[in-house]
């Protein structure tokens, strides 16, 4: 019995010894894992912190480069601003120094033409007053133009206004009365549109400067209409009829008459080059001439539709020619 009730004491003991080491075992873990835990924490805190440092580093670093970007571009923009300005000063420069040569130009056209116009005025006039002079004929003409129905009727609809410049390139003329001599005829004839449709057109002579060798011609009157030189009834040619008068010694001559083949319709051409036929195409009583001329067409301003002509007594067809076009008028100053 002692032996026993000495067990129990015992047993006491080593019961509370253990559980207290169990206990202290447990606290000791809890602080071990609390320490971890405040540790990792830390750890987080800190990583966290630095990341925050970097970021901020990073965004320091990106807004110094978008600066300098900034500053970059500003530099290159106000570098390609001023090359602009230079470029754009360079050329209006050159646009009012041209505009200036077209003025000029323009104004010396305007004057040349003027005088052209004024000198044949002067000659409509001298023709008038010699008309009673003149055979019956060439007074029947002179008749026409004072009567205003000296281009003939418009057959077309058309409100087609074109200007036609006339130059001649390397025109031969040979003397009529001696073939032998010969000269060159150079110069331009203006013509504006009087009537035209889609396959005819007939012009009306605005002015004209026409040399041959020495001696300078001014037109008076004139005009040209389209004609058809080959079987199909292309409108391929142009035929010319015109007042000259000797610009120095002003005196009256007979007609100028041209006769010109193109490749293609004469309403179709823009810019072209027309053979000149010898030896219908004549100066007055004095000169054959034979050569090429360039037909551009140097105004455009169309306001209404075009109807083709009806064909009549008064229109060129199938080589048929008016006879005002081929009368051989003698007009010669006394």
């Amino acid at each position: 019995m002692k032996t026993k009730s000495g067990l129990f004491p015992i047993l006491s003991i080593l019961l509370i010894v253990s559980v207290v080491t169990i206990a202290t075992d447990t606290a000791f873990a809890q602080d071990f894992e609390d320490d971890d835990r405040t540790k990792k924490k830390t750890d987080n805190e800190k990583k966290i912190e630095d990341k925050k440092t970097e970021n901020e580093k990073q965004r320091e670093e990106l807004e110094l480069d978008r600066e300098k970007l900034r500053e970059n571009l500003n530099e290159l923009t106000e570098k390609y601003e001023e090359k602009l300005r230079e470029i754009k000063e360079k050329y209006q420069k050159e646009i009012d120094e041209l505009s200036e040569k077209n003025r000029q130009s323009l104004k010396k056209s305007e004057e040349r033409k003027e005088n052209l116009e004024e000198k044949s005025e002067k000659i409509q006039e001298r023709l008038k007053a010699k008309s009673p002079q003149l055979d019956s004929r060439t007074q029947k003409i002179l008749e026409k133009i004072d009567d205003g129905d000296y281009m003939g009727k418009k057959l077309g609809s058309s409100k087609t206004t074109n200007t036609y410049e006339l130059a001649f390139n390397s025109v031969s003329a040979s003397a009529i009365s001696n073939k032998s001599e010969t000269s060159i005829m150079s110069g331009k004839m203006i013509f504006t549109t009087y009537d035209s449709s889609k396959s005819n057109l007939k012009l009306e002579l605005e002015s004209c400067s026409i040399s041959v060798g020495d001696i300078p011609y001014v037109c008076g009157y004139g005009k040209a209409r389209t004609a058809s030189s080959g079987d199909f009834g292309t409108k391929n040619s142009l035929i010319i009829i015109a007042f000259l008068e000797d610009d120095l010694a002003e005196e009256l001559h007979s007609t100028l008459k041209i006769f010109l083949d193109a490749d293609i319709p004469i309403t179709q051409i823009e810019q072209s080059e027309l053979s000149i036929l010898g030896p219908q195409s004549k100066l007055a009583h004095l000169w054959f001439l034979d050569g090429t001329a360039t037909l551009t067409k140097i105004v455009s301003d169309t306001t209404d539709d075009i109807n083709n002509f009806s064909d009549d007594s008064n229109d060129i067809t199938n080589n048929e020619i008016p006879a005002e076009l081929t009368e051989n008028m003698d007009i010669t100053g006394n």
